[in-house]
């Protein structure tokens, strides 16, 4: 996974964004309202291909949401759209076609018991490189000869 540098959110009832980056299930992200959202921000670009988020109470409730991208921070790009399992607590993957990045945004629009926003732990993964960089031609050293 990749290393997040830091993380914002819409709002939040006094469960900090900061809560999802700790490496504990016991702990949370909530901000109460349809359209509440979460940003990582990567420090860099990076290459991303998929999230993992453990959903707070995901064992009995199934979360709508979306994820985004953005390489500035104020435009953001939906990659994708759907519904969590609704069936554990632990990390779900939610796998995007690989695209270069600096910011991931989840959108939570409510899940099937209430419109709460609640995240217990963010990952996003990919590589430190991005894909641009890495498909750019490496000129080194060359020799040319001549003669008879």
């Amino acid at each position: 996974n990749l290393p997040i540098s830091g993380v914002t959110a819409s709002g939040n009832d006094g469960n900090v964004p900061q809560n999802v980056l700790d490496n504990s299930l016991s702990t949370r992200w909530s901000s109460l309202g349809v359209g509440q959202f979460i940003t990582a921000d990567l420090g860099a670009v990076k290459n991303i291909c998929s999230v993992d988020i453990a959903w707070y109470s995901e064992n009995s409730r199934a979360y709508h949401f979306t994820i985004s991208t953005s390489t500035d921070g104020s435009s953001f790009t939906q990659r994708f759209s759907g519904d969590s399992s609704g069936t554990t607590l632990n990390s779900e993957k939610y796998a995007i076609t690989p695209v270069d990045a600096r910011y991931v945004r989840v959108t939570v629009n409510g899940n099937t018991v209430n419109t709460w926003a609640s995240i217990t732990e963010l990952d996003v993964f990919g590589s430190s490189s991005s894909a641009l960089a890495s498909s750019q031609y490496n000129f080194g050293p060359s020799l040319t000869l001549t003669g008879p």
